[in-house]
């Protein structure tokens, strides 16, 4: 068994690409924990023994190609561990191929079967994994890690960790008056902003910075990076911290950088509409993508629309004719046009950002700023 692999901007790209049909995309929630992480794996094998039964009663699907692709489910099945189960599985198979993610985040359990592979999670999976940095303060030394999601390395690459000489040159009593700090405290921590210059220009990332309240003050007052720290973690410590340990420390750090990507995203429609690039529901925003003029979408986590896109006479793009869940069976209907959306203005460079349900009940659950 092995984990399966994280997503890549290059790799969801490649994923995106249109395949010959039947391609199948199966989401479920699982559970991180024992013991009810133990019913993950039943309930995944059950789910993909229905997607058999409906590419075996698809008029549309040969036999062979039937065959195939439950080969390469059970194949995807048999590669996964349970053991390293988050929050859901995303499941790729075709005739020629099987694919399998890791989702941090909760997913709906669902069969897809279409000529693309539904993406959306892992979208809204690398968005909010997106690259970090940890800088780790404590009195003796200063290590760096890089963090995406959950998982955190530290970093041996980079001249760090940053280890005090223990030269005390001159002490100064805190604000409490009960501790003290030293002028080779503080040498050490301008040492390690130095080599932070290096590291950020080579990969400009946001910086979570954990230490103690003292540490992190005194840092922020010699930094030249004040713009690239994004959070303060008041933790201490964390010297020899294994990366689950560090990981769980950094929970609160992870959903401040989620808050920020919410706030900018928001802040980013709200410039739009003063400019008046602004779009929002499904019907505007799908005219909009159609024509390759949004810049950046913005999609409530939780929002799915059944609709049949319906191409009228005389107009440039099709139409949608929104459908209840019921009709999602019906010829031509989506059972949610969301992922379409969402690929179509990927695949136009544009950006996606995905928030918290309810952030945009003003546009029912989704907004776009347009380019022009």
């Amino acid at each position: 068994m092995t984990q399966p692999t994280r997503p890549t901007p290059e790799l969801l790209a490649e994923l995106r690409k249109p395949r010959p049909y039947p391609a199948v995309s199966v989401t479920l929630p699982t559970h991180r924990h024992w013991p009810e992480s133990q019913q993950d794996d039943i309930r995944l094998r059950n789910l993909l023994g229905e997607a058999e039964k409906r590419l075996a009663g698809d008029p549309e699907v040969t036999k062979a190609q039937a065959a195939a692709v439950a080969q390469h489910l059970a194949a995807a099945a048999d590669e996964l561990d349970p053991e390293y189960f988050g929050g859901g599985l995303v499941v790729y198979a075709s005739p020629e191929e099987h694919r399998s993610f890791l989702v941090g985040g909760s997913v709906p359990e669902r069969i897809v079967i279409n000529t693309t592979y539904l993406t959306r999670n892992l979208v809204a999976l690398e968005a909010r994994e997106r690259p970090y940095l940890v800088l780790v303060l404590s009195t003796g030394e200063v290590r760096l890690w890089r963090g995406h999601g959950d998982q955190v390395t530290e970093d041996h690459e980079s001249d760090f960790p940053v280890v005090s000489s223990g030269a005390e040159r001159e002490k100064a009593p805190s604000r409490d008056g009960g501790q003290w700090t030293t002028q080779d405290f503080r040498n050490m921590l301008m040492d390690a902003d130095r080599k932070l210059t290096g590291v950020l220009r080579a990969t400009p990332l946001p910086v979570v910075l954990v230490g103690l309240s003292k540490h992190l003050s005194i840092y922020r007052e010699v930094t030249s990076h004040g713009q690239a720290i994004v959070v303060d973690l008041e933790v201490g410590g964390l010297t020899h911290t294994t990366p689950a340990e560090l990981s769980a420390q950094l929970a609160p750090a992870r959903q401040a950088l989620a808050d920020g990507d919410t706030a900018r995203a928001r802040h980013a429609l709200d410039e739009a509409r003063s400019g008046k690039r602004y779009a929002a529901g499904v019907q505007d925003v799908w005219q909009a993508a159609g024509e390759g003029r949004v810049a950046l979408l913005v999609v409530e986590e939780g929002l799915r629309v059944t609709a049949r896109p319906e191409t009228v006479e005389g107009a440039q793009r099709a139409t949608l004719t929104l459908l209840d869940e019921a009709e999602a069976d019906t010829e031509g209907a989506e059972e949610d046009i969301v992922d379409s959306l969402v690929e179509t203005v990927l695949s136009a460079d544009g950006e996606v950002v995905f928030v918290p349900d309810e952030s945009l009940a003003d546009a029912q659950g989704l907004a776009a700023a347009l380019r022009y």
